[in-house]
Order: structure tokens, then sequence, then C-alpha cells
């Protein structure tokens, strides 16, 4: 009997929400639906070995390996750690583990260029020429021009096989002078599958956001104060839910909020963290608005999620929530700054302008009185994701991912360099 390939995950920072996330869900899907023998490798925490409650969720085990830190590790502050007096050790830990295991690797899967894995995919490439190196960006356009074109990093991509985006891939291959594949993160079902599409008449005047309350990055605060706004100008029907763990320091917020503020209580349901999946998706199931006022995103796994459920969207106007927002055929237009503020009504959402809270109240005022556009858009985002957004369709057939990514040879190209290897 020949024995599986291998698709390793290389990631330092692993922690047990992020099994559930795009790093975490390709290399189960590759082993379920692939052939492939799927292992994570993170770093062993100081102090013990970390649980992985998530696991429960994976219908097939998979193997974890653990690289032992020389430096005191804490996931909890993971990155700080690392990019702090660590960065060079963390290299040097990774060229270890590579120069031990790399023939024993078919696919090294790479998720983000951060600078800690230059020296392992050199180290792979010397060691195993024949195998293929993946990078997943999640990169956002901050992320993108503020790192230098230096000649390490120029290596690094030279490493690297095959490189793909969920926004920005023309972009990105422009400015990087390599391919780089747009493909967008997806939706997959842990556990029992839900019946689709949702019909328009299940849902109920819920506004959804779902995320980690309270961290700059998601903005919040923006989203409260475009609520209140809003609230004197929209039927009383329509409630706000906020479902995730509210960080501790936006608590004196949210507390002021609701004191200054003491009407909209009626209106507002928090959930706080849900970690059953399929609760989580009754939320998205039940709503007809989702809304992610975030300052910068990669590519949120929330969109799709919102998108297959039949959610219309309210989001800033950053490059993943418009490409969610779009209809596939347009996708791959780039608009000027002046093109984009006045193509902010799109087939399957609004967007505003980021940090404007102003902006956000009037789409939210706007699309709370259009019964009609709602159901539209609910119908035509759920055709979109199961189409465009299926994570399951990117293991089976890849060439569906490649689709604002160029045709034909490209795609093929790229089905030839990790799915049929």
């Amino acid at each position: 009997m020949q024995e599986r390939k291998s698709f390793y995950l290389l990631a330092p920072c692993l922690t047990d929400s992020l099994l559930t996330k795009d790093i975490g869900i390709l290399p189960y899907l590759m082993q379920k639906y692939r052939g492939y023998k799927a292992v994570y490798v993170t770093y062993l925490p100081s102090g013990g070995e970390p649980l992985w409650p998530s696991l429960s969720s994976f219908e097939e085990e998979i193997e974890l390996e653990y690289i032992e830190p020389s430096f005191s590790y804490h996931p909890d502050r993971a990155m700080d750690t690392i990019f702090g007096a660590n960065l060079r050790d963390c290299s040097d830990d990774l060229v270890r583990y590579i120069g031990c295991n790399a023939t024993k690797i078919d696919v090294l899967y790479l998720f983000g260029f951060y600078p800690f894995y230059y020296d392992a995919a050199a180290k792979y490439k010397e060691l195993n020429p024949s195998g293929t190196i993946y990078l997943k960006l999640d990169a956002n356009i901050i992320w993108v021009n503020k790192t230098p074109m230096t000649d390490d990093f120029r290596r690094f991509l030279s490493h690297c096989d095959v490189i793909s985006s969920e926004t920005l891939a023309p972009y990105i291959s422009d400015k990087w002078s390599v391919p780089v594949y747009h493909i967008p993160n997806g939706y997959y079902f842990f556990g029992k599958e839900p019946k689709l599409p949702v019909a328009f008449e299940e849902k109920s005047d819920y506004i959804l956001t779902v995320g980690r309350l309270g961290i700059p990055e998601k903005a919040t605060h923006v989203l409260l104060e475009a609520f209140r706004m809003a609230e004197p100008y929209i039927p009383a029907s329509w409630k706000l839910v906020l479902v995730g763990k509210i960080e501790d320091s936006f608590r004196p917020y949210l507390y002021s909020y609701m004191a200054n503020y003491p009407w909209l209580a009626d209106r507002m349901i928090l959930t706080g963290f849900v970690q059953d999946k399929e609760n989580l998706h009754q939320w998205y199931r039940k709503s007809k608005i989702f809304v992610l006022p975030s300052n910068v995103e990669a590519y949120a796994h929330v969109l799709a999620e919102a998108k297959i459920h039949g959610c219309y969207l309210l989001a800033s106007d950053i490059a993943c929530c418009r490409d969610a927002a779009t209809k596939q055929e347009d996708r791959s237009i780039h608009l000027d700054d002046w093109n984009k503020q006045v193509n902010l009504h799109l087939a399957y959402g609004s967007l505003h302008a980021v940090g404007y809270s102003a902006g956000l109240a009037q789409r939210m005022i706007e699309i709370c009185h259009a019964k009609d556009r709602l159901r539209e858009a609910s119908a035509g985002t759920q055709r979109d994701a199961a189409e465009h957004f299926d994570w399951v369709k990117y293991a089976a057939d890849w060439m569906i991912c490649c689709g604002a990514a160029g045709r034909s040879e490209r795609h093929i190209d790229f089905a030839r360099l990790i799915w049929d290897n």
C-alpha cells in the first residue's frame, strides 16, 4: 500500500482558536478529502502541553508535533514573545526542525510572510528540492506596503513554489514580481451540515457581528456609535447582536456606553464567546445583516460564513469586504479612490469609510428600510458563496478557487503543484 503524501503546517504560534480558521482548516481538509496526512507543527509552550478543545470538532485524527523553544514561550503572548528579543531564536528553532524532518515533508505549508520562515524555507529546499512550499499570505494592504523588498525577502519568495492571497493578489503579484493566486477564505461546517439555502422568511431583524469585541482592529466602537446614531431611524424590531469575547480593555467603554444610552439595552444582545459551531451558525442563519467595521483585515473567515447563511454585508471599505460584497465577475476590477467612493452599494452589501461611524449609521438606516433589497441579496450571496467560497470544493477541485487569479494554464499549473503532486 502506497504511503500517503504529507502536508505539514509549520506554525510556531498556533493556538486552539486557529484550528477552525483557515490556517488550521486547510491541512485537515487536505487529509479528509485529498488523501494527504496532515501534520501540525508548533511550539511546545513553556510549562506543559497545550489543550486543543477544537480537535473535538474534527472527524479525523490529525498529528501534532512540537518544537522545543530555545526561549520562554507562552501562546497567550506568542507574537510579542517572538518579535521581541527572540526572532532569531525562533528562526533557528524552525531551521533545526526542518533539518531533522525535511525529507518526510511533501508539502510544507507556511502561513504569513514572517521573517522567522525565511531560513527554514531555504533549508527545506536545500534538503528536499523536489518538495513543495505553499505560502498562504494572510495579507492586508498595510502589511504588504510596509514589507521592504530586501534580498532576504526576495530569496524567501523564490523558495515558495505556490503563493496565494485571499485578496489583493494582482497588486501583490505586481509589487513582488512573483505569481500570486487569488484564493479567498471559505466556509466549512464541522459536525452536522445545516440545511441550505436559508429561506429569507426564517430570518429575523438582527444586525449581527462576530469576533473579538473591542480589539482595535475590529473597531467595535465604530459599530456601537453607528447603532446609537441609527437607532431612532430604524424600525423598533431591529436588534444588534454581538457574538464574541469582550476584551477586558473594552469593558470600561462598553459600561459607559450602556450607562449613557440605557434605552439601547432592549435593542442589543450580547452572547459572549460561542464555542459551539452549530449554535454560532444559528445566529448567522437568523440574521438579515452582518456587519464588519474593521480597520484592517486580511480576509476574515466570518465573511464567508455570513454569505453562505444569506446575510447582507455592512462593512468598512477594505479589500476583503469589497471582494465579499461584489459579484464574482467584478472582483478582479481594481478601482481608484474616486471610483471606490461612488461604488459603495454593491450586489451583496454596502460599504462605509474606515472608522466612519456616521457612514455606517447611514448604511444601516438605508438597508433596514429596504426589505426587497435584503431579500434579493440574501439569495444572491448564498449562491455566490456556494460556488466560490466552499472549502470542500477548494480541496476537491482546486480549479474553482483560481477563478479571479487567471484561467486555464495558470490554475492547471497550481493544481499540479499541490493537489496533484
